[in-house]
């Protein structure tokens, strides 16, 4: 029997939460119309590339903050995850 500390409990269930959720999403995405999800994939795609450009045109962390201010929540915050998972090192960013 292997004892999980709490931390790995709450990590545990909050993947089975996650798991659920995202298997409830994607059900409800598979029953919109074909053109509907097109749609919806081409927007998320164009907002990550958006996040990728903006994370490369920035000189430095403040130039991001800058730029990403100027942005809706949505591409501020998928800009902040291109930034902690694929700029650390440019940004003065502890990887995630």
């Amino acid at each position: 029997m292997t004892n999980k500390t709490q931390e790995e409990r709450a990590t545990d269930a909050i993947n089975q939460l996650t798991g659920k959720v995202s298997n409830t999403l994607l059900e409800e995405f598979r029953q919109l119309p074909d053109d509907v999800q097109l749609n919806i994939v081409l927007i998320k795609t164009v907002q990550l590339l958006l996040a990728n450009v903006l994370c490369h045109v920035a000189v430095n962390r403040d130039e991001l903050e800058n730029i990403v201010n100027a942005q809706g929540d949505e591409i501020k915050e998928l800009t902040y995850t291109c930034a902690s998972t694929a700029f650390t090192d440019k940004f003065d960013m502890s990887k995630h």
